[in-house]
Order: structure tokens, then C-alpha cells, then sequence
């Protein structure tokens, strides 16, 4: 279980091939809990080695580490395949369940948005089932926005979702 002090023990680097097992366990948590995607089967580590190892250099994928545990991740996605969209990159964040509102949503969307800044994005943006008010907090304590909500967007176990849409814009890339 995690303690106060998780956040200034976090370490953060780029994802190997070997971590793929450990990124499928917390994307599958995800899936398990019904509020981070609308992902309605697991994930396999194989699909998810494939996708780290062709992964290109400007989508970076960070892993969150604890000691020797993996408690979390992120990866900057394209956002479109049109040329006029190349500046904004989407986000995706998943966090170990043992470890949400420890500090390490924090600690990993500084670190992306400084790799978004890096990677020469002056924008990224990020979708959220709205009943997830953890990450709704998060986006709204690291300086992103709501910019609005897809009604009815997906069913998950029968109902209906709403999606929200947030941004977060990099001004000295937007020059």
C-alpha cells in the first residue's frame, strides 16, 4: 500500500520491452474497474510489447516506479493522422489502484507534459469518462482543461458514458 511519502520515492523513465507484462497489469486494472477506458477486454503483454518496441521516439512511454514495482504509466499517442494535427499529441495515464491519489498521476503528467514540451506538441489532450473524478482532479491540478463533454459517447456493461475532453496547452511551443 502506499504512503504519503510514494511521490518523492517515484522514479520515472522511458518504458522498456521487459515492462510490458507489468503495463498490461495496470492498463487491465483499468479495464477491471470500468473508469479509466471503455476498454471491455484485457489487455495481452505480447500486444503490449509489439506496441513499446514500435513505438516511435516522439511518443514517449514513462512507467512509474516504486522500488521495483511498476505503479503506473503514461504514453503520448498522435492525436490524428492529418499533417495540419501533428502538433498535438493525446495522452494516456493508468496508475496501480494501490497507488491513486499517492501522488503519482502528479509526478507522471509533470513528466509528460515536460516530454511534450521536449517533443516540440503544443497541445495535448486527453479523454475521460466523466464519472472519473480522480483524474478529472488531476487534469484539473496539473493546469489542464475541460474544453467538453461527449454525451452518450460508449456503452460500458450496458449503459451509457459520457466522455470528457480536456487540454493542455504549451505556450512556448506555441509560438
Amino acid at each position: 500500500m502506499a504512503t504519503a511519502e510514494t511521490a518523492a520515492e517515484i522514479k520515472i523513465r522511458e518504458a522498456k520491452p521487459e515492462d510490458a507484462a507489468e503495463i498490461t497489469r495496470v492498463f487491465n486494472q483499468g479495464v477491471q474497474d470500468q473508469l479509466a477506458t471503455f476498454e471491455n477486454t484485457f489487455a495481452r503483454p505480447e500486444d503490449r510489447y509489439l506496441w513499446i518496441v514500435a513505438r516511435p521516439e516522439k511518443y514517449p512511454i514513462m512507467v512509474a516506479q516504486l522500488k521495483h514495482t511498476l505503479v503506473g504509466w503514461a504514453s503520448l499517442s498522435p492525436y490524428s493522422p492529418k499533417k495540419c494535427y501533428s502538433g498535438i499529441a493525446e495522452l494516456s495515464i493508468y496508475i496501480d489502484r494501490n497507488f491513486r491519489t499517492h501522488g503519482v498521476g502528479q509526478t507522471l503528467m509533470k513528466v509528460m507534459q515536460e516530454a511534450g514540451r521536449d517533443k516540440g506538441f503544443h497541445k495535448i489532450i486527453g479523454r475521460l469518462m466523466a464519472d472519473n473524478q480522480g483524474s478529472r482532479k488531476l487534469c484539473q491540478s496539473t493546469g489542464w482543461r475541460e474544453v467538453g463533454i461527449h454525451q452518450r459517447h460508449a456503452k460500458l456493461v450496458g449503459k451509457w458514458q459520457d466522455l470528457v475532453l480536456v487540454e493542455y496547452s504549451i505556450p512556448e511551443n506555441m509560438k
